[in-house]
């Protein structure tokens, strides 16, 4: 009776064993969770509306950079930087130059220096005029129109004098903040008659050539400035300033034969200054000069005093 008592208690014991077990081994199997799928990288931040951009111009005369006036002419602005960026003004020319006026470029036409067209290029397109308050003074940048309304396209120009007439007819969009030093030499170029302007000497003999105009922010070109001073300071020395530098007492010493050529040329100076030094006279004792060389002396220091008083009185002291 025990036993199959006890035979029934270890079976059941076994039966539940195997339950066990066979529900660990579903756990195991079951596939595990999908992992969550990585949302996708955030898109590369727009630079902050509002943020300063200026043009810089690169010339065969050198580097202007301008500051956009974007509130008092926002299409006008919109328009020249789109023409920059697309290359539209590398390589052409100021066509118009006349100083202490303006200097005027922008035209596809003066690619060419020698087109008989040159300024009447544009990007084949017209935009609105937006004239402001801004006055027309040296260094501001302005549109260029045929003098009918809203006929702006591409051409533009440099003041480089103050001309009143021309506010309220033209729309400036900038001002240079850089380079007045190449505006004085682009309008310094010599000049002749214009076929497209008849009596006006300002199409230019000696050309200048706009290279390109880059669009940049404000913050960018001020860091350029600041890595061309460091490159600047981190050219080596020249001989002169290393020779400077490193000679005397408070530099490093210097190489042997150098040091051999200083101590010879100081030599050499201290000789040729001891030599310079007027030697003076032995005098002997006076004991050891006889009368007769005394009396000898006297009779030279008065024939000497007469000499000399002939020469300065002249033809009277003869006649005397």
């Amino acid at each position: 009776m025990f036993s199959k008592v006890m035979r029934c208690a270890l079976l059941g014991a076994a039966l539940s064993m195997l339950v066990v077990v066979a529900a660990f081994a579903d756990d195991a199997a079951a596939p595990a969770p999908a992992a969550k799928t990585a949302k996708p990288a955030a898109k590369a931040a727009k630079p902050a509306k509002g943020m300063e951009e200026v043009a810089v111009l690169e010339t065969s005369k050198g580097r202007m950079v301008a500051e956009f006036w974007e509130k008092d002419a926002p299409k006008t602005v919109a328009n020249f930087k789109k023409l920059a960026r697309q290359g539209f003004y590398d390589g052409t020319g100021f066509h118009r130059i006349i100083k202490g006026f303006m200097i005027q470029g922008g035209d596809p036409n003066s690619k060419n220096p020698n087109a008989s067209n040159l300024g009447t290029g544009g990007p084949g397109y017209t935009i609105s005029d937006e004239f402001n308050a801004h006055p027309h003074v040296k260094g501001v940048l302005s549109m260029a129109n045929t003098g009918t309304p809203n006929s702006a396209g591409s051409q533009f120009f440099v003041m480089h004098g103050t001309a009143a007439s021309l506010d309220g007819h033209y729309t400036a969009f900038g001002h240079l903040i850089s380079g007045m030093e190449v505006l004085d030499k682009i309008a310094n170029s010599q000049t002749g008659p214009n076929p497209s302007m008849p009596g006006e000497n300002s199409k230019p003999v000696e050309w200048t050539t706009l290279k390109s105009v880059k669009i940049m922010t404000k913050a960018a070109y001020t860091a350029s400035l600041g890595g061309a001073k460091k490159s600047q300071a981190s050219k080596p020395a020249e001989k002169g300033e290393m020779k400077a530098s490193m000679g005397g007492a408070a530099g490093m010493p210097a190489a042997g034969g150098a040091r051999r050529r200083t101590l010879r040329a100081t030599r050499v100076t201290i000789r040729s200054r001891r030599r310079r030094k007027p030697r003076r006279p032995r005098l002997r004792p006076r004991a050891a000069i006889s009368r007769a060389e005394t009396r000898a002396a006297s009779r030279r220091d008065a024939a000497a005093f007469r000499g000399r008083a002939a020469v300065a009185l002249g033809p009277v002291a003869l006649i005397a």
